[in-house]
Parts: C-alpha cells; sequence; structure tokens
C-alpha cells in the first residue's frame, strides 16, 4: 500500500507450546527477518500459504518457502520479489515494492505469486504460477505474465494514472480474481474507486498465452469522493472441492460509514458478483448486491478523521504518542471458501471497534456466508472476538477446516502489552464460542512509526484439510526511530477433532428378504480423520425392529487416528412387511453416537429378482437376428411365484422375441431363463420391455420390467451424407473431412462403384477400392476449388452389392472473388463538355484471410484522360475489410466517351476493373 499500512514476520528457531485450551498444540517458527533482507521496509504486509509440501511467505518485497516438517527454509536467502520475471530477462516486473501476494492453487496443486509495479503512470500486474507444487524440484519453472493495468485503471483530471493500491488475489476455478483500490494520486492517493480484474487460469497454468483480463471498474466514471466500499475481496478456494459447475466468483468488501461528520457506524456489506465468459468477454458482467447486517464500527474510526485508523497502543505509546493502524477500514482477506457439497461457506473478517465509554479498543468481527443453492450467498451467522477489555486485536485473517471449524488469526496489542499474535477457534456447525490462543508473543515495540502490516495470511493444509498455517508480525526488540527490524513468525495449529467420525453410507436398505432368512452383509464404513484415537463402546442396533438387524462385523473398541474400519449389518426379517431400526455406533468423539438407519421389507410370498435388469443389444444390421440374450428370474421367496404373462411391451415390441420355461409358475428357492432376441425392424434406436405379470407381492409389484434395446443399422452407411463447404475463394480449394463409409455386414461388401456428378468445381479420392472386408470402412474425401463466383452442387454416389445401394453425399458450395467491386462499372450519363462531374464511388471488399496490398490503382483505355482519380483508400487493406475509389468525368470532347478503373493487386484474380462511361455534350 502507497501509505504504508503493512506487517512484518521474521528469524528462525522452533518452538512449541502446549496450551491448556482443549489440549491446542501450536507450533512456531523463524520467517523472514528484516536483518536477511537488502531493503527493508516499514510496509511488510506478511502473508502466506500453505502448500502439499511446503508453506511460501511473502514479505515486501521478498518470499521465502520453508518445509511444512522440518521448517527449513528452501532458499539460502529470501528471494527478491521481482527475480521469476528478471530471471527470464522481463524487465516491466523489476519495480515490484509492495502489495505481493502467494497464493496456493488448491485445485491445481500450483503456487501462484503476484504483485502489481510501482512507477508513476506506468502500472504493470505481474503473476508468476509454478510448474509443480514442489519448490525444491530440480525442474522448477514460473511461467511468468505481465497483464499492464493503466488502460483499465484510468486517469484522474490531471492525466495521471490512478495508482492500482491493495491488490487482492486469489482462486476460482475458472480464473485468478484480482480487486484493486483506485488511489488518486494527486488527492493524496485517496480512494476513489475499485477495479475488478479475472485473469486466464486455465492458459496460466499450462504456459500458455493468456486472454487479456477481463475488468470492470467501479463507480465508472471514477469521481474524486472517497469510495466507501473500497477494498474488495475475492472468495478463494480452500480445500480440493472445487465450487459447483458454473458458479461465479464472489468479492465482498465493508461499506464505510456515511461521510456526514457524526455517523460512526454501518449496517452494510457489499457483495459482488462477478460473471465471466472467456468465449464471449463482452457477455460478463459484475453485479453489486447489498448485505444488512447489524451495526459495526470500523476499527479506529472517527467522524472527525474517518481515513485515519490508526489507534492500536502499545507500551512505547504514552512516551512517543505513537500508535499502530489498525486498517479498520476494509475487510482482511482471506475470504476462505469451501464447498461442503450440501452448501458453499465463506467466511471473511475485519477490525470492529468494541470499547465502551471511550475506549478505541479494537476487536474481530467474523462473518459466514452461505449458498444453500440459490446461487448468491448471505449472511449465516457472525460474531465478534474480543474476550477481555484491554487487549487490542487487529489485522484479522480466516480460515475454514474442512470440519466446519473457523480460526482466526490476529495482531495484538495494548499500553501494557508488546505486540503480538494470536488466534481464535471455534466450530461454525455448532456455532461454539471462540477459544483463543496466543501464538507468539511478542518481546519489542515499533516506537518510530505507525506503520504496521496491512494485512497477514491464514490457510489450511490442503492435504490434511485440518491444519491452520498463519503468517504475521512481530518484534523481538523496540524499533526506535528509523532503524528497522521488524521479525515474522509462521504458526501452526490443528483442532484434535477436525474431520470428526463419519458413516458411510448414512442409510442402508435391503432387497425384499423372506422371513425369517438372512441376507448377505451390508457394509458400512467408520472413518477416524481426527488427529487422535477413536475409543468406540459399542455398536447397537435400536428402533422399531431392532432385532430383525444385526451387527455381522464391528470395529473392535478403537481406530486409530486417519484410520476407518468396517462394520457389517445383516437382515433377518421377523415378520413381512417394512422393516426399521437405526445402527448406533458409540465412541468418544464429539459427535456420538454416529448413526445409519437400516431398512429392508419382510416377505412370506414369492419374491421375484431379475438378471440383467436390462439388456442392450447394440448395432444389429436391420432385418437380421441376434444371438440369444438370456434373463435369469429368480423366486427367493418361501412360496411358488405363478405367472399370468410374459410379454414383450414397450415402443418396438415386434423387433424383439422371447422364449422361456418359467410359466405357468416358477417354485420357491428356484429360478428360470426368459431367452431374448433382436431383430430391428427399422433404422436406429429401438426399444421394448419384458414384463413380467405375476403373483408378486405389493412390496415388490407386479408387474416387472427388463428394459430392452438395440440399434437398427444399414449394411452400409455413411459418417455424414451431406458436406457443405461454405463460401470457399475463387482459385483456392476447401477439403472437407474425410467421410467414413461402413459395412456393418458380416460379409465383403463388393461391386464398389464411387462417382461424382454435378459441378466439375467438386472432385473426389477414395480408399474403397472395387471392395471392403466384413464390418470395414473405407474413406472418401471431397475437394472443392471454384473457378468462377456463384453457388455450385454435386453429388457423390456410391452403388455396391449391399441392400440399400447405392448411398449418396450432396455437396454444396459457394466461390467468390476473393477480390470484389461494387458496382463493377460507373455511368456518369451527360456532362457538359470541359466541365467535371460529381465523384462517383467504388468500393472494394477483401474477402481473402490476410491483408491484401494494391500496387496500382489507375484509369486507362480509349479515353483515359476523361476521367479522373479523386481518392483512393485502396493502399493496404486487412483481411475482411474494405477500401474506396472514388472517379469523376470531365469530357474533353462531346459524344460517348469511355475508360477503364484497373485495381493491380495479390490476389489470384488480380487485375481487377471496372468499365467507366459517359457522354460529352
Amino acid at each position: 500500500m502507497t501509505n504504508s499500512r503493512l506487517l512484518p514476520i521474521a528469524i528462525l528457531l522452533l518452538a512449541l507450546f502446549s496450551l491448556p485450551a482443549s489440549a491446542q498444540t501450536v507450533t512456531t517458527f523463524e520467517g523472514i527477518d528484516a536483518s536477511q533482507v537488502s531493503n527493508p521496509q516499514y510496509d511488510v504486509d506478511p502473508n502466506g500459504a500453505v502448500g502439499t509440501r511446503q508453506f511460501m511467505e511473502w514479505t515486501n518485497a521478498y518470499f521465502q518457502a520453508f518445509d511444512k516438517t522440518t521448517f527449513a527454509p528452501v532458499w539460502s536467502t529470501p528471494q527478491a520479489a521481482s527475480s521469476p520475471w528478471k530471471n527470464k530477462g522481463i524487465n516491466s516486473c523489476n519495480a515490484i515494492q509492495l502489495d505481493g501476494m502467494v497464493l496456493f492453487d488448491r485445485l491445481a496443486s500450483r503456487w501462484v505469486i503476484a504483485a502489481h509495479t510501482s512507477q508513476t503512470n506506468n502500472y504493470n500486474y505481474c503473476v508468476a504460477v509454478s510448474n509443480t507444487d514442489d519448490l525444491t524440484s530440480p525442474s522448477l519453472v514460473w511461467y511468468t505474465y505481465v497483464f499492464p493495468l493503466n488502460s483499465a485503471l484510468g486517469t484522474n483530471a490531471e492525466g495521471d494514472v490512478y495508482f492500482p493500491d491493495w491488490p487482492k488475489i486469489a482462486t476460482w476455478s475458472n480464473g485468478y480474481y484480482v480487486a484493486f483500490d483506485l488511489n488518486d494520486v494527486d488527492l493524496s492517493f485517496r480512494e476513489v474507486g475499485v477495479l475488478v480484474c479475472a485473469l486466464d487460469r486455465s492458459d496460466m497454468l499450462v504456459n500458455g498465452t493468456a486472454i487479456a483480463p477481463i475488468c470492470f471498474r467501479s463507480p465508472n466514471p471514477v469521481t474524486t469522493s472517497i469510495y466507501l466500499g473500497h477494498s474488495l475481496i475475492p472468495a478463494d478456494v480452500e480445500g480440493t472441492t472445487p465450487p459447483p459447475a458454473g458458479r461465479d466468483e464472489f468479492l465482498t468488501a465493508i461499506q464505510n460509514p456515511v461521510l456526514d461528520g457524526s455517523t460512526i457506524t454501518s449496517t452494510t456489506l457489499n457483495l459482488w458478483d462477478f460473471y465471466v465468459n472467456w468465449s464471449n468477454p463482452g457477455s460478463s458482467t459484475l453485479t453489486p448486491y447489498t448485505l444488512t447486517e447489524a451495526a459495526y464500527q470500523p476499527g479506529c474510526y472517527t467522524a472527525s478523521q474517518p481515513t485515519n485508523t490508526v489507534c492500536v497502543p502499545e507500551p512505547s505509546t504514552a512516551q512517543t504518542k505513537i500508535s499502530i493502524d489498525s486498517v479498520g477500514d476494509r475487510f482482511m482477506p482471506r475470504m476462505s471458501y469451501r464447498n461442503f457439497g450440501s452448501y458453499e461457506s465463506f467466511v471473511v473478517s475485519h477490525t470492529v471497534q468494541v470499547g465502551t465509554s471511550g475506549s478505541k479498543q479494537t476487536g474481530i468481527r467474523w462473518y459466514e456466508l452461505r449458498d444453500g443453492g440459490s446461487g448468491l450467498p448471505s449472511i449465516y451467522q457472525d460474531g465478534n472476538i474480543s474476550p477481555d477489555t484491554s487487549l487490542y486485536r487487529f489485522l484479522p485473517s480466516m480460515a475454514e477446516d474442512s470440519a466446519g471449524n473457523a480460526a482466526v488469526g490476529y495482531s495484538v496489542s495494548s499500553s501494557s502489552t508488546n505486540p503480538g499474535i494470536n488466534a481464535s477457534y471455534f466450530s461454525l456447525t455448532n456455532s461454539t464460542a471462540p477459544t483463543e490462543l496466543s501464538l507468539y508473543a511478542g518481546t519489542g515495540s515499533q516506537e518510530g512509526t505507525w506503520h504496521w502490516g496491512s494485512y497477514d495470511g491464514i490457510s489450511v493444509d490442503p492435504v490434511d484439510g485440518c491444519t491452520f498455517w498463519f503468517a504475521d508480525e512481530y518484534f523481538a526488540n523496540n524499533q526506535i526511530g528509523t532503524e528497522i527490524n521488524w521479525n515474522t513468525r509462521i504458526a501452526n495449529f490443528k483442532l484434535p477433532t477436525c474431520g470428526s467420525v463419519t458413516l458411510a453410507p448414512t442409510s442402508l436398505t435391503f432387497t425384499t428378504q423372506a422371513v425369517g432368512t438372512t441376507s448377505p452383509a451390508q457394509n458400512i464404513t467408520l472413518t477416524n480423520s481426527q488427529s487422535v484415537t477413536l475409543n468406540i463402546s459399542g455398536v447397537t442396533v435400536s428402533g422399531a425392529n431392532n432385532t430383525d438387524f444385526s451387527p455381522a462385523s464391528t470395529c473392535g473398541s478403537s481406530v486409530v487416528a486417519g484410520g476407518s474400519c468396517t462394520i457389517g449389518v445383516t437382515f433377518t426379517p421377523g415378520a413381512s412387511g417394512t422393516r426399521t431400526a437405526t445402527l448406533d455406533v458409540n465412541d468418544d468423539a464429539p459427535n456420538s453416537p454416529q448413526t445409519v438407519s437400516l431398512t429392508g421389507t419382510g416377505s412370506t410370498g414369492p419374491i421375484l429378482s431379475f438378471s440383467p435388469t436390462s439388456i442392450n443389444f447394440g448395432n444389429q444390421i436391420t432385418g437380421t437376428t441376434s444371438g440369444v440374450s438370456a434373463i435369469q428370474v429368480t423366486n427367493s421367496g418361501g412360496s411358488a411365484a405363478t405367472f399370468t404373462s410374459i410379454l414383450i411391451t414397450g415402443n418396438d415390441p415386434g423387433d424383439f422375441a422371447e422364449s422361456d420355461n418359467c410359466q405357468p409358475t416358477l417354485p420357491a428357492q428356484q429360478s428360470c431363463t426368459v431367452n431374448i432376441t433382436f431383430t430391428p425392424q427399422a433404422n436406429g434406436t429401438r426399444s421394448a420391455s419384458v414384463t413380467f405379470t405375476d403373483n408378486a407381492p405389493k412390496n415388490k409389484p407386479s408387474p416387472q420390467n427388463v428394459s430392452l434395446s438395440g440399434v437398427g443399422v444399414a449394411p452400409v452407411t455413411l459418417s455424414t451424407a451431406s458436406i457443405s463447404f461454405g463460401t470457399v475463394l475463387v482459385d483456392s480449394s476447401s477439403t472437407a473431412p474425410a467421410v467414413t463409409l461402413t459395412n456393418n455386414q458380416s460379409i465383403v461388401l463388393a461391386n464398389i462403384s464411387i462417382s461424382l456428378t454435378g459441378s466439375s468445381m467438386f472432385s473426389q479420392v477414395n480408399t474403397c477400392g472395387s471392395s471392403i472386408p466384413a464390418l470395414g470402412q473405407c474413406t472418401i474425401t471431397v475437394t472443392f476449388a471454384p473457378t468462377a463466383a456463384g453457388a455450385q452442387t454435386g453429388t457423390v454416389t456410391i452403388t455396391d452389392s449391399a441392400g440399400n445401394s447405392p448411398q449418396t453425399i450432396s455437396l454444396t458450395g459457394t466461390g467468390q472473388q476473393p477480390v470484389v467491386m461494387s458496382p463493377t462499372s460507373l455511368s456518369f450519363g451527360n456532362q457538359t463538355v470541359g466541365t467535371t462531374s460529381p465523384a462517383k464511388t467504388i468500393t472494394v471488399g477483401n474477402n481473402e484471410k490476410v491483408t491484401l496490398t494494391f500496387t496500382s490503382v489507375a484509369i486507362t483505355g480509349k479515353n483515359s484522360g476523361d476521367f479522373a482519380i479523386q481518392t483512393n483508400t485502396c493502399s493496404v487493406v486487412s483481411a475482411g475489410a474494405k477500401c474506396t475509389v472514388t472517379v469523376t468525368f470531365t469530357p474533353t470532347a462531346k459524344g460517348n466517351r469511355s475508360a477503364t478503373l484497373t485495381l493491380t493487386d495479390g490476389a489470384a484474380t488480380s487485375p481487377q476493373t471496372a468499365n467507366l462511361t459517359g457522354v460529352g455534350k
């Protein structure tokens, strides 16, 4: 940020803390330190992301990665922000100083680095995408992209380009999305609008040429007023489940209080729906919505100084009179998104004022937005984090694990507490109260400046879906005067119950079973996704018919952390009719007991089953009969089944035939066979059913059907029966994709003859010869080479020994001149000798797909001196474009006068001419 609201992190030690809150273990280690970089700045903006193998951290303007297990740095020293581009000789990204971010694209397992350049009136957005998830790989390559921003940013009244402040980038399935604040450099970098852009993620992931970004600016046009909804945060995918197909990207921002000199609270959040169509960028839209929220006061906000968010004290404030910037006027990154299947969850947070009686104490306001299927997220729940009346909490970053637990990391400080790093966690699923953790206590204060990092970063491990990783700033020693000695710390922690304990499936339905007999077992998988062992006290069956269902196998007394096991269940109905119960797994998980609903049907009558339940005969030559396919009918009931009829019914009953040994009765515990054949009566898909009418009970109602299908095919087929060449330039040619002729017969296709009638501008070659084998194929390739303009038709005729001979392919095409003159003649009529007529225009169109260069435009012929070219735009004409030539007539004698306008160019039909006539009088 240009106004230097930033944050720091640093050094190289390990520390483990066992904290009492839910026996929560926090591990921290030192990140990038000011002493490790050549040009440290007050504006640190520490942020990072966790990947499959490493954690990567960014501080202005350097990045470093650390092994997730050993915490060892990947590179011997932090890398300069511009290095991915500089290493490729790209100089337009050398001026990266501020506002960089690191992402891990969880949907592609790739790293993303992004930052803007800072030269006045010349801004680029620089994005680098890794080719691997492993930053230690010797084959690591950064795919580098430079997106010029000036035209999208726009300019102010003085002609200066708006500064692209506070860019925040996020991953969505159809793009990388980035939002900028538009800062007016001539109004002390006032936030006067926002710019939101979509970047072509699909091409960037494969090192392709990225489509131009799709951008929207708001307001449009930009004014000089403070834009109260600035600093948009785009939704960033957490976890490896993508958004539903077609889901738009969403962005959020708070709405700062109205600037009336008295209002200090707001009740509005801003939500933006960004629809992007890469195939038709012009149809993309950015649609604003507002969400109503309980009144909140942005951190450190005052009506008299609405843009001043500095008020966080530290122990040195009483002497230095310097407080820390809370950056309370905006949402903080990230807006973490998870797709839980049954709903989608977005979480985001910001700093608010929580103090009363004149205190400016700040705390954290968090929100969960959910989309339950309507397509537009809304506020589902929210809350504050402020468990005491003294500690200031600010610069939050929020994420959500795979179990629906949220964690918010943030900075803390007070008049008696050096700035440090804390976090709070809570269940969004069960709406529990936040539990606060001390991640790392600072031992120094920032005495020389109010600058602090403008944001930090929390994310969830994409491998286990549970471990939160957080990077933030602190000081080991006081920062005095102009010295810069910040540190950063990286922390990780995991909630023991992440993942909880699950059973899959959550319901079992047993097929109809004879009373007193036992079904085969159906299995349920119990998965312990916790980081602790699951202790099982029992697996029981409860409910109305609990004695009808039995656990055939259990998991024993425990399941290790991350482990799974199988529970088998059988069904022995004690009576006829629907039978229900519930399987209960009792254990020490928070969501105990886990349950599975059980349903089955008992029967004392016949119980019929059919195998298979559908038959597809595939392709069959029309009028010929397939081989036999059998249906086995089994009566597993306690009495005989009586068949009233077994018939072929449905759309095409005459195409199928059946014979069976089932009628009239099938004894209990016996099987019979129904044989089916297929004789298609016509080409195309044919369908029917074998319909069994019998005395099966109401829980397996009669009739029962086995579906039949097949495709009737002609003896010989063509992959297409018509070819349209469209428009083809004269003296060029177009060859259509080859047409495949297929012999669907089990005999040789003989006496093949192929001819072409109609326009001689069509020609064909083929690979068919005089015969092709059974089930064989050959190809026919047709070319259209027009020698004149106009529509042309033709027919390819194939005669052979098949019953459906001949087969034909209709041909159409239109010849088009590469250069067209309109009109092709100009008549000036009567004109007094020695006087000049009004000019007349000939339009020349370039129908070629390349630029056309004219080497000469001249008037020739019998009376060429009587005609003159007044204007000529026909020099170089782009593909598909037009030019004009205007001509006047000045007769030098009476009588009929004539000449020719001649255009010479690079087309095959050059030169083109137009007749010129007039009468002198």
